[in-house]
């Protein structure tokens, strides 16, 4: 399901998937990653590190490019975000848009260059 803005830049598409079934819109050799819900209820933008941690999408992507890197593992050509069982998916979205929330050491900025959000289902 690839579309021509995949292939308009040098780098990794991902796609966020917010219903069920994320893995028909994986292409073959995509990598899905499945986001799992917060611990427990939080007040609005007051996130406690525990549930931060779990849906932290930058550093399960830079935690899979670093994997791909080493000698023997398959090159990540996509990747597909299966947040269907969030509640809200945007702050997700929010840290793979570009200018939307700052990035914060090498980290949030190898994640930034090396991977694109093409499309939210």
């Amino acid at each position: 399901m690839a579309t021509p803005f995949d292939r308009a830049s040098s780098s990794i598409p991902v796609t966020v998937v917010t219903t069920l079934g994320a893995e028909r819109y994986a292409d073959p050799g995509a990598t899905v990653l499945r986001l799992d819900p917060a611990l427990h209820e939080h007040e609005p933008g007051s996130e406690c590190v525990a549930c931060a941690a779990r849906g932290d999408i930058r550093a399960m992507l830079f935690d899979l490019l670093q994997a791909s890197r080493q000698p023997g593992s398959n090159p990540v050509l996509s990747v597909v975000v299966d947040a269907s069982r969030l509640d809200d998916p945007k702050p997700l979205i929010d840290r793979l848009e570009r200018g939307v929330v700052p990035a914060f050491g090498l980290r949030d900025h190898t994640v930034a260059r090396s991977f694109h959000l093409s499309r939210i289902i």
